[in-house]
């Protein structure tokens, strides 16, 4: 397989589920509003040209151009892994849209556990849809660290909410017992002892407000458990944006477990964004 045929294309794997036809129609959007071409991807063991396969792919370039003008869509059938290709295609792919779970009539095309593989080890963003397909109005929400490696994250956060005109919400959360039994889960604005917090929040988001000055921002702090808040709040936001932290052992345990829990629990879009290597130490 040519690595080529993915270059800064917005990719989404098919099987003839309805959950792959609703990353069909998220990625479709997606690819109209970044006016970059659409990559319509089937891939299986035995997906040899056959008329059945033929015309599932057919039905999926009708379903991806009705209502849309101007994409250029474009179709590839691979006999492998569907995990194996997403992953190795994501090289050079702009982006990559898969369906939360669920299987098509052929046993082999599991998007379940190539959503989860693919979020896992892409080395573009990934987006894992859900049958959520009316929009909230609330936009876009982003959970922050507030280290440096997280900045693709919230850059791809500002860049998503720009190109859907909506706004964004970037929240820090933390772990307080004591607050929270004093205060609950809700930070108050006043609330004294997290003002550090405040600041680094607000760093989070410095110099992306200039960028994006189209993009209205609320920044929020959240007492709780990362993915138990983020997967409460996934529902009322049309797309939550998470980072995939590239650290080794423990570490990389720990945020794996963050955003597979994320993505299990919510109700609604996840974006997976790989982290800053680099910037990670």
């Amino acid at each position: 397989m040519d690595e080529k045929t993915f270059r800064d294309c917005i990719v989404v794997g098919i099987d003839g589920s309805d959950h792959a036809d609703a990353a069909l129609g998220w990625a479709a959007d997606q690819a109209g509003l970044e006016r970059r071409p659409l990559l319509i991807v089937h891939s299986a063991p035995d997906a040899r040209r056959d008329p059945v396969r033929e015309q599932m792919v057919q039905d999926a370039v009708h379903l991806a151009s009705t209502g849309r003008t101007g994409i250029d869509i474009r179709t590839l059938v691979a006999e492998d892994d569907p995990r194996e290709t997403l992953i190795t295609g994501s090289r050079s792919a702009r982006l990559v849209v898969v369906g939360s779970h669920g299987r098509s009539r052929w046993r082999t095309a599991l998007l379940g556990s190539v959503s989860a593989a693919v979020a896992r080890h892409a080395a573009c963003p990934v987006v894992v849809t859900k049958d959520v397909t009316r929009d909230s109005g609330l936009g876009v929400l982003v959970g922050a660290d507030g280290t440096d490696a997280s900045r693709p994250v919230i850059e791809f956060a500002f860049r998503q909410a720009s190109l859907r005109q909506q706004a964004l919400t970037v929240t820090h959360c933390f772990w307080d017992i004591a607050g929270e039994l004093a205060h609950g889960r809700d930070v108050r604005p006043d609330e004294a002892g997290v003002d550090d917090l405040r600041m680094l929040l607000s760093a989070s988001v410095a110099g992306l407000r200039e960028d994006y000055p189209d993009v209205p921002v609320e920044l929020t702090l959240s007492r709780g458990l990362v993915d138990v808040v983020l997967a409460k709040e996934l529902p009322a936001h049309d797309l939550l944006v998470v980072g995939r932290h590239p650290a080794s052992g423990p570490a990389r345990l720990l945020y794996s477990s963050i955003t597979a829990a994320v993505l299990e629990q919510g109700r609604g879009n996840v974006a997976v964004v790989p982290e800053s290597p680099a910037a990670s130490g």
